[in-house]
């Protein structure tokens, strides 16, 4: 089993062409905001590469929640945002949720012919690497960034799961707080913190919330 850390849709793409299991990293917010989401009873979350995309996907869903972000602020006429505490604090039970944001869901559509995605993140990066783990394949962990840029969460959190997988007996080399302080320099708190959604920013630095592991089946994220 090899593991392999890329960025953006370029690395997506690559880890496509060679077979890969893949790991989308969106850590601020998607991949918390996706298990939040189904930690809330959501039944299906299908990601959107852009709010067009949306917008087709309803016609077929038409009984869909509608939801996004751009600069961290809902997407106008959309039903709910892309944020983890808004997703805990809604009941979901049984809802088919359409996502375009600004980042991860479109990581996620650029690697639809992959033959394994899952979601992970800070919030459920253990049970991440216990099922790729009995899964034995080629690994890629995709980290989203931010507008074509890497930032340092989602890079932490490659490392984090990479490390997880290969090498789960000994201790990461930044502790969970060093890890903490060093995402609070990145533009995506920044702009979550302007936003006032401090809030989120702590389900998304909290380790191992969540046992749950999204699986996306070429259209939408499920629970196996």
């Amino acid at each position: 089993m090899e593991v392999r850390i890329e960025h953006g849709i370029s690395g997506a793409e690559l880890a496509v062409s060679r077979g890969d299991a893949i790991v989308i990293v969106d850590a601020i917010r998607a991949s918390t905001t996706y298990v939040t989401a189904f930690a809330s009873g959501a039944d299906r979350i299908i990601p959107c590469s852009s709010r067009k995309h949306l917008a087709e996907k309803y016609e077929d869903y038409p009984n869909s929640l509608k939801c996004g972000e751009r600069l961290c602020k809902k997407i106008e006429g959309y039903d709910l945002g892309s944020s983890p505490v808004e997703m805990a604090g809604t009941d979901l039970t049984g809802k088919v949720l359409l996502s375009s944001t600004t980042n991860g869901s479109r990581m996620v559509v650029a690697c639809r012919d992959s033959p394994l995605v899952v979601m992970g993140g800070f919030c459920n990066a253990s049970s991440v690497a216990e099922f790729l783990k009995g899964r034995n394949m080629d690994t890629s962990i995709i980290c989203s960034g931010r507008l074509g840029e890497e930032v340092i969460e989602d890079n932490l959190c490659g490392e984090f799961i990479k490390h997880l997988l290969m090498s789960p007996s000994k201790p990461f080399r930044l502790s969970k707080e060093e890890i903490e302080e060093a995402c609070l320099v990145s533009p995506s708190y920044e702009m979550l913190s302007s936003a006032g959604l401090e809030g989120d920013f702590e389900k998304c630095m909290s380790f191992d919330s969540h046992s749950l592991v999204p699986v996306f089946d070429s259209e939408a994220f499920t629970l196996l």
